[in-house]
């Protein structure tokens, strides 16, 4: 192929529906696709999954051709070849045809990405020639494997057997082939053909909705949610003040059926926001094949939970910090096969990447059968960088130790390279991670492997809320981030270094006042010291504090409101709600404005 001269393909963007339709089945091709050679270069000898593969690139260079495109038929249908020649059994897959498949793939995604911005095929020619040749000269190793593997296997006959034998057997079997090859070929036009009645019947049921649409009517709901909250605040004062009459009866039966459509519309409205996390999740296989080459290990990552579901926004803010801590197994965690076998374990390491629900709430969980956390190795690591200083490092418990991770500019690898070991990572991963209101944990035992634990709210635009007092002020405490609510006598405060802290359990707990944290002046109004304190204990990130405050008034969903741009960012507020008293109260941000206020040091 020689484009040296010729202009880019472009696209007739006067069909944009098509087009659009284009681009969206492709990539719901190429997600499934990726998980699919993972497969096969598992299972080689599954005539069904190698079926699939072809199928895949076919219905990629089918669809790409109608469109008028040059490149990307060219690269799709040259690893069509080599996946017929699979089918046929004319070639066998060795590593060479493997990585070739696996550069035609690559060059189909880059391909895509830059039609659906640039809207034409605008890529180095050279390049696309240079994947071209690569293909061909992967069925070319094919093609001289399989005839290595035909001749050795027709020497091992020749033992025992006289030629002419062995030639009648070689000339049944090809006949044996060929019609094998022949019913191979007419199978999978018959299972296209009814996969594609049986899509188009799944399609009648099934519309693509525009995400911003969608955001329009979740914003209505939320809307609506504050009406309702509003509404049921005045029937409670209605029904009071004419108990026992007929408007009280009807207004509150109509209260009643309105708040639980509300609540109805609500569930209805964020389901329609929630993908699969398997959208991401299916990403990491070859990342881990890619990496553990990279690092000549043996790793395999096995999923569970693919099917959870999660809001789309917190899918797409999840992804690099999971990329993040899957390197990090593969890398620092698991060991390479001698060393894991003189260890007593198996050569092939574990990463195990699940999702389930819990509440309101999804727990994400990374866990890997490698070398684990050495409490010794951190700390040394941490002194020695100057992140710590070596008195402090010896007061420190193992977990926290451990948690000396997430420092900025912490890491240890032993040599820098494209994986690891230029301090960053473990600090941007907390970082996001508490963006979106959740928490971190680390479990680990040396020798065995670690376990990472992320709790995330299922949706960032409607929260769960901790409503509290604080002097004369309402304010909402997001509950993705409270553990638990303690009431305490005040006797059992005490003071560490001339700062309060309670004794929770088996840890102390460090007190923090939120009415001087966030400066409170109120009304010139302050209650008087009281026997009980309240207090609600807070997870951000890997750390725990008590908040005191004044007063409980319960749990509630609220509505997420921006500030708008009069007030503009404001640090340790995430943004407003109304309550159904009309009063609009603040949410706090507790991550940055403990951040803010140095209340880590």
């Amino acid at each position: 192929m020689n484009e040296s001269t010729a202009n880019p393909a472009l696209i007739d963007f006067s069909m944009k529906e098509i087009v659009e339709s284009f681009l969206v089945e492709t990539k719901e091709i190429l997600e499934k696709l990726d998980v699919d050679l993972l497969e096969l270069e598992k299972r080689p000898e599954d005539s069904a999954l190698l079926n699939q593969v072809f199928r895949s690139f076919h219905t990629i260079k089918g669809t790409s051709g109608f469109l008028g495109l040059e490149k990307l038929p060219h690269i799709t249908h040259a690893c069509e070849d080599i996946l017929n020649k699979l089918r046929k059994k004319e070639v066998v897959l060795n590593s060479e045809l493997m990585e070739g498949i696996t550069l035609g793939y690559d060059t189909i995604k880059v391909l895509i990405q830059v039609i659906e911005t640039q809207q034409n095929e605008d890529v180095d020619t050279n390049e696309v020639d240079g994947v071209l040749q690569r293909l061909v000269l992967s069925i070319q190793s094919g093609i001289d494997a399989n005839a290595d593997r035909k001749i050795e296997k027709n020497e091992k006959k020749e033992e025992g057997n006289n030629s002419a034998v062995i030639e009648r057997e070689d000339s049944v079997k090809d006949k044996t082939v060929l019609v094998h090859t022949d019913d191979e070929v007419k199978a999978p036009k018959q299972e296209a053909a009814s996969k594609a009645t049986s899509n188009a019947q799944q399609k009648d049921n099934t519309i693509r909705v525009d995400v911003d649409r969608l955001d329009s009517l979740l914003n209505i709901v939320s809307e609506l949610v504050l009406g309702r909250n509003r509404l049921t605040q005045i029937n409670t004062k209605f029904s009071i003040e004419n108990e026992g009459t007929k408007y009280s009866r009807d207004f509150g039966e109509v209260t009643k059926q309105i708040d639980l459509m509300t609540t109805e519309l609500q569930l209805v409205s964020m389901k329609l926001r929630m993908i699969k996390i398997g959208k991401i999740f299916n990403r990491f296989p070859r990342l881990v094949r890619d990496v553990s080459r990279d690092l000549n290990k043996d790793v395999e990552l096995i999923i569970k939970g693919e099917e959870t579901e999660v809001d789309k926004n917190l899918i797409e803010e999840i992804n690099d910090p999971l990329v993040h801590l899957i390197r990090n197994s593969v890398d620092h965690g698991v060991e390479k096969p001698d060393v894991r076998e003189k260890a007593g374990k198996s050569r092939k390491g574990t990463v195990v990447l699940s999702a389930e629900h819990a509440g309101n709430n999804i727990i994400i969980t990374i866990e890997d059968d490698g070398k684990g956390i050495d409490p010794e190795v951190i700390r040394s690591k941490a002194v020695s960088k100057g992140l710590i200083s070596k008195e402090k490092a010896k007061e420190l418990s193992k977990q926290e130790v451990i948690n000396l991770i997430f420092l900025p500019g912490f890491s240890s690898a032993e040599v820098v390279s494209n994986v690891s070991g230029r301090g960053v990572g473990m600090d941007v991963v907390k970082t996001n991670v508490v963006k979106l209101r959740g928490i971190i944990d680390i479990e680990s035992e040396a020798g065995k492997g670690t376990k990472i634990v992320i709790k995330l709210p299922l949706t960032l635009a409607i929260i769960s809320g901790m409503i509290v007092n604080i002097n004369t002020e309402t304010m909402v405490v997001p509950l993705s981030s409270v553990i638990e609510v303690l009431r305490v006598n005040s006797k059992q405060i005490r003071f560490v270094n001339g700062k309060e802290v309670i004794q929770l359990r088996d840890s102390v707990l460090p007190l923090i006042d939120l009415e001087q944290l966030i400066k409170l002046g109120g009304n010139g109004k302050k209650k008087g010291k009281s026997e009980w304190q309240y207090v609600v204990e807070i997870g951000i990130a890997e750390k725990k504090f008590g908040v005191k405050v004044d007063g409980l008034v319960g749990q509630q969903e609220v509505v997420i409101k921006s500030l708008g741009s009069y007030l503009g960012k404001i640090n340790g507020v995430a943004g407003s709600t109304i309550m159904g008293d009309g009063s609009v109260v603040m949410i706090l941000d507790v991550h940055e404005l403990f951040n803010k206020r140095e209340v880590y040091a």
